[in-house]
């Protein structure tokens, strides 16, 4: 009798407990307004409600996995990000067992490793979402803890992709959920330094969306969202791809869209490439190469900082000499030998003790680890100048040389 009554109350818990999920599922689509405080309450209560029952009830158990995943993403979103790492532990880690049973459940766990492999990259990317370190030769790099868990994260989504490459590819909703793993693989390898690598998965799932939306009846809106964050990805890794084996490769191996080929050529052009090696290295023709070059201008934007000879902060200058220009079928190197030229024969010139640097982005100013061209400038040696020097700015100066976190010289190709 007492087993009776045991299994009766096992039973109403279990009711009491999907009538709290049930609750639950309003809060979260929204058609019920709850602070934070208690949703995070509620959801607390709920996942404390079903633990007990889901060790052996599969469904019950990739349900707990679910809310330990919404319990993540509140704690993610409000700012407690060691907090969201726990939980989102747990919802991978209880929807494993389910997830080789029922392809729902196996969705369900791809997208949680998807989660965890966003929490864990978090400290890569900036407030904006965009990759936080430029990974230059000589540059800033980020603390081993946060290397090691965007390496993790990495892992995370390529547990991910294995899921959904095991579920059913004629199932549109197994083909998007593998399109999407492919776009945060790009993700993933943009904050870690790769976006050769980065670009290369932003066009494969760039491909995979458009194969799967043709034809199909899928929100206009919808498509054309997903496909202008993927196509804005794709020209900021281009930006930042070498020209020899990061931009040749992507066009040897048919991962350069012909849309982007202008961008391409320009990119080259910037990073000191002459217009017959773009051809040869884009299998294009010269002619094309520039057209293309004459065609599409490129924004130049700049900065001038001076420090004094005690040291202390970088000071930027004010306009001119922090700005912005078009520019025309020139390299940054170019740009920043015209602008130090002016510069040196400026009244703007500081003091013969002083230091000053001059940076130059594409498109935006940024951090100075991810400009096209950098140098920095030394006070003056007490001596005359040598015979002959003239406006090039370095050889009546000190000899340029790279600031701690800089990039190469100026003057590398």
């Amino acid at each position: 009798m007492a087993a009776k009554i045991s299994a009766w109350e096992a039973s109403m818990e279990r009711t009491a407990a999907l009538r709290l999920d049930a609750e639950w599922t309003k809060v979260r689509s929204g058609r019920a307004g709850v602070s934070p405080d208690e949703r995070e309450r509620m959801l607390i209560e709920l996942i404390a409600a079903l633990t007990p029952h889901a060790a052996h009830d599969l469904p019950l158990t990739a349900r707990l996995s679910l809310r330990y995943g919404d319990l993540a993403r509140h704690h993610f979103d409000t700012g407690r990000r060691a907090d969201a790492l726990i939980a989102v532990h747990e919802a991978v880690r209880t929807c494993a067992e389910p997830a080789v049973h029922d392809p729902e459940h196996a969705r369900w766990y791809a997208r949680a490793l998807i989660s965890q492999a966003v929490y864990l990259a978090e400290p890569l990317s900036d407030e904006l979402g965009l990759p936080r370190y430029a990974f230059q030769q000589v540059g800033d790099r980020p603390p081993a803890e946060a290397r090691a868990d965007g390496i993790a994260a990495l892992a995370a989504v390529h547990r991910a992709i294995k899921v959904w490459e095991s579920l059913d590819p004629s199932d549109p909703q197994n083909r998007e959920g593998l399109a999407q793993a492919h776009a945060f693989l790009g993700d993933r390898l943009e904050e870690l330094g790769d976006p050769v690598e980065a670009a290369a998965w932003a066009v494969r799932a760039e491909r995979e969306y458009h194969e799967l939306w043709s034809g199909a009846q899928v929100r206009e809106s919808l498509q054309a969202a997903t496909l202008e964050h993927l196509g804005d990805q794709l020209e900021r890794r281009l930006r930042r791809c070498p020209f020899k084996g990061g931009l040749t490769r992507l066009r040897s191996e048919d991962l350069l869209p012909g849309r982007l080929l202008p961008l391409a050529v320009v990119a080259a052009r910037i990073e000191g490439a002459e217009p017959d090696t773009i051809a040869e290295g884009l299998d294009l023709d010269p002619a094309e190469v520039r057209r293309m070059l004459r065609a599409r201008s490129w924004r130049a934007v700049w900065r001038f900082d001076v420090r004094g000879a005690e040291g202390g902060p970088w000071v930027p200058m004010e306009y001119p000499w922090r700005g912005m220009d078009a520019v025309t079928d020139r390299s940054a190197a170019a740009v920043g030998q015209e602008l130090t030229d002016a510069f040196l024969h400026s009244p703007a010139r500081p003091g013969p003790s002083a230091s000053w640097r001059l940076a130059v982005w594409w498109e935006e100013e940024d951090h100075l680890d991810g400009s096209r061209f950098r140098r920095t400038y030394g006070p003056e040696p007490d001596r005359e100048p040598a015979p002959g020097a003239g406006s090039r700015g370095a050889p009546d100066l000190e000899a340029a040389r790279p600031e701690a976190g800089a990039g190469p010289p100026a003057d590398a190709p």
